[in-house]
């Protein structure tokens, strides 16, 4: 009970604390990966996204992309970009009145799949002390890595992101290479429409998992709290990510 209290009031606290998304955090985030593992046009995005973070009117994308990215990175071999995909196609049609319910519905399902594994790749990056082996098997794969969608149609429709970012996406989107293709898929989806009713809503959440990782990856934390810590507000996350997927299929039927 004592644990649950003290989890509680950790959440409350940094909820309130969250209210603005910081470049720092951001920054942090990517620096979970070393320099050396980021491909050249992934790092311009990382760039991108920290000065994205700053101003109101793209903060909420840059901490949506980051995550996504930096969960693509996360993966040891080429991860999904199914998830991605299947929501910028989604988005792309219901703007022309193309795609039905079911389709956005499933759509938003697989999206919530990418972001819920996002938080178990990240949770992995945080404990550094452990190399799970062998790594667990990938949910939401396919065999397009995330070429498959309407690129400049879905950025002509995009939410609350830059320029900037609109080009780096499409440097990704058209390179060669599995891991490059899904991180501007990852880049891509995060300013759509549905993505960004979903990120809204767990941006609290988001934020404070981010933040614990980033600490438990400092090393100022013992390996046993580290793993009790990511795990409880993982599963926070998780739950607060399905339940804005719930509410965002409502909101846009």
């Amino acid at each position: 009970m004592a644990l649950l209290l003290l989890t509680a009031a950790f959440l409350a606290t940094q909820g309130i604390a969250s209210a603005a998304i910081q470049p720092a955090l951001i920054e942090a985030t990517w620096r979970l990966v070393e320099d050396g593992e980021i491909p050249p046009f992934a790092l311009l995005l990382r760039d991108e996204l920290i000065a994205e973070a700053g101003p109101s009117s793209t903060e909420l994308y840059a901490l949506g992309a980051t995550f996504t990215a930096v969960g693509e990175l996360a993966w040891p071999r080429a991860a999904s970009g199914c998830g991605h995909s299947k929501l910028i196609n989604a988005c792309v049609g219901l703007n022309d009145g193309s795609t039905s319910y079911s389709e956005l519905s499933d759509a938003i399902d697989s999206y919530a799949v990418v972001l819920s594994q996002a938080v178990d790749n990240l949770r992995i990056l945080g404990y550094c002390c452990i190399v799970p082996a062998p790594w667990p098997p990938m949910d939401n794969s396919c065999h397009d890595y995330g070429r498959i969608y309407s690129f400049e149609d879905s950025w002509d429709l995009a939410k609350g992101a830059g320029s900037k970012a609109r080009c780096i996406a499409r440097r990704l989107y058209t390179s060669f290479g599995a891991r490059l293709n899904n991180i501007g898929a990852a880049a891509t989806s995060a300013a759509t429409i549905a993505a960004r009713e979903i990120l809204e809503q767990i941006e609290n959440d988001l934020i404070t998992y981010l933040n614990t990782v980033v600490k438990s990856a400092s090393g100022s934390w013992q390996c046993a709290q580290k793993k009790k810590n990511m795990l409880t507000l993982g599963g926070y996350l998780k739950s607060a990510i399905w339940k804005a997927a719930s509410v965002t299929k409502r909101n846009l039927s």
